[in-house]
């Protein structure tokens, strides 16, 4: 498991580069570490993540269907068909698996890293964040969403400067990833019309105590779950949710209210404005569906926005004299967390011993 603990430990002691000020340095050693982490997943052998086995039999599905088939969604498999024709074009060229893993580890690289490059003052920590919370679970077993979850932040960021059509063309090629993706939809059309931020404060504990009732199988009684949620109930996959989520995002939402005023003197109300509300939707999915961890995919893609509003809130208070000191020290608490959260991800239950395909 050791280039797993370095590949985290790196991640760590890269963000000093966010302390330099100059944006072409950190350019120079933001790719080279972004490179990485691509590879990392790319190269990795079949087997060792808990998904690539299903997504080998989903490589093989694909290439025996028709290209008809594919196009109009006409097979059993639940599985979306953007990723399935992108086996199809693979197989079809004489590529293998191994192709698939290192082309959805490109794009989904390309997506997140170049816009944590782009909207984040402190884009080194940024990486930090995904790689403590996100890249095991995402990059290396679930790529579909991965690369899904990516599109729908560039889309929240394209609904925030009012390019609508790139807002609603990155939800459409997202969604022929993973479904989850729509869920940007959201806190994007309710900002249009509802956006009083104590509502979306204390909307977290309506949702804490709905899951006490466990929603779900109340929804599944009365038939009303979509085919492939029903399937995971049927299949007794529903699995447990967990809190840290939703207790990292009511920190954040109490402190953003808080500073709110003087983040308004750097940041557009538009942008403040939505990703509050989908910060408290994420906390919201996550405590209402607690006792069914799939949902979690819906709740943790919203709570990226994260990945930018801490950021935020640390270059906020590190501009004021006063409390840069106060603002340095919450700065470094949350990335040793981020490093310990990174660290405890690592196991068997989610990986097994790194080994590169061309090295089997």
């Amino acid at each position: 498991m050791l280039p797993y603990y370095l590949l985290v430990i790196v991640t760590f002691l890269f963000t000093i580069f966010d302390f330099v000020n100059s944006r072409n340095t950190r350019l120079l050693v933001y790719i080279p570490l972004c490179t990485l982490l691509v590879a990392f997943v790319g190269a990795r052998a079949v087997g060792i993540d808990n998904d690539g086995i299903a997504y080998e039999d989903a490589f093989n599905l694909a290439g025996g269907m028709s290209w008809p088939d594919l196009f109009t969604g006409n097979y059993p498999e639940t599985m979306e068909r953007g990723y399935l024709l992108l086996n199809k074009v693979v197989d079809a060229s004489g590529g293998d698996i191994h192709v698939v893993f290192v082309l959805m580890a490109l794009i989904t690289g390309l997506v997140n890293y170049t816009l944590f490059f782009r909207k984040s003052p402190m884009p080194f920590l940024s990486v930090l964040i995904y790689v403590g919370f996100f890249y095991f679970y995402r990059d290396f077993t679930q790529i579909r969403y991965a690369f899904a979850a990516g599109l729908g932040m560039w889309a929240l960021f394209w609904f925030i400067e009012r390019k609508y059509v790139a807002f609603f063309l990155f939800v459409f090629v997202g969604a022929f990833f993973h479904a989850s993706v729509l869920v940007v939809l959201v806190p994007a059309f309710v900002s249009l019309f509802f956006r009083n931020p104590w509502f979306f404060l204390f909307l977290p504990i309506i949702g804490l105590i709905g899951g006490m009732f466990n929603p779900i199988m109340f929804l599944f009684q009365l038939g009303g779950l979509p085919p492939v949620l029903t399937n995971y109930v049927m299949v007794d996959e529903i699995g447990q949710g967990g809190y840290v989520i939703s207790a990292i995002a009511q920190i954040l939402l109490v402190a953003l209210l808080i500073f709110r005023k003087e983040l308004l003197e750097h940041y557009p109300k538009r942008l403040l404005d939505v990703f509050y509300i989908a910060l408290s939707l994420s906390s919201f999915i996550n405590l209402l569906f607690i006792s069914f961890a799939i949902m979690q995919r819906l709740s943790l893609l919203l709570f990226g926005v994260t990945l930018f509003l801490l950021p935020y809130l640390c270059d906020l208070l590190e501009r004021r004299r006063a409390d840069q000191y106060i603002a340095l020290s919450v700065r470094g608490v949350f990335m040793l967390y981020s490093l310990y959260y990174g660290l405890k991800m690592i196991g068997p239950g989610l990986m097994q011993p790194y080994m590169i395909w061309l090295m089997q």
